[in-house]
């Protein structure tokens, strides 16, 4: 794990660029800021397993809605912890044309309040534990900033960084295409192996 201060400065050798006088600090972050966030849709997209994370909540007895995590960005599972099955989440759809169904049988998620709801109030404190992709804003970064995913990504990022900085005079983009496909390949290639595979069943024969 670095600092982007230090992948600036490991990054100048490669440009060329040791005594700042091409690229200023100020420019290759706001290609840091960039090059994170593309990163961060990425291992969304595609599952990468290093990126989840799981949040501890507990529902109210009165509430048919518990909070969601302040981190919060993109679902992946709510379950129950006592019997281990996962809450399945309905569309709005869905949800609104359920007639009947027990307090916690299905959720919705209204991340535009920040909240999950129930069919109804549990009537107790039930345990529940969310997995989730966390919210990665580079807007507030600067230079002190430490990088996120415990490092994982910062060779890939710091090329493509790189990359786009040779490109800076050329405004060609078809080029900018070819680096985030570039780096998604990356991406993919370091870290796919440890995403689970998901086997489903033939069906009726």
């Amino acid at each position: 794990m670095a600092t982007i201060a230090s992948l600036i400065t490991e990054l100048r050798t490669d440009l060329n660029d040791d005594d700042s006088t091409r690229f200023t600090d100020a420019k290759l972050l706001n290609y840091f800021k960039k090059a994170i966030r593309r990163a961060n849709r990425i291992v969304q997209r595609n599952g990468i397993q290093f990126a989840k994370t799981k949040g501890a909540i507990n529902t109210s007895a009165s509430l048919d809605y518990v909070a969601l995590p302040t981190d919060f960005d993109v679902w992946h599972g709510l379950y129950r912890d006592d019997t281990h099955k996962e809450i399945p989440r309905k569309t709005e759809k869905e949800w609104e044309t359920i007639l009947s169904a027990s307090a916690m049988a299905n959720c919705l998620l209204d991340q535009a309040n920040s909240r999950i709801y129930f069919n109804a109030t549990p009537g107790a404190v039930v345990a529940l534990t969310l997995w989730y992709y966390p919210l990665i804003d580079p807007s507030a970064y600067t230079t002190a900033t430490t990088t996120p995913w415990s490092g994982r990504l910062d060779d890939i990022i710091m090329e493509y960084v790189g990359l786009r900085a040779k490109n800076l005079d050329e405004m060609d983009a078809r080029v900018d295409q070819l680096l985030l496909q570039d780096m998604e390949n990356q991406i993919l290639q370091a870290y796919a192996p440890n995403a689970p595979t998901i086997l489903e069943g033939s069906g009726w024969l």
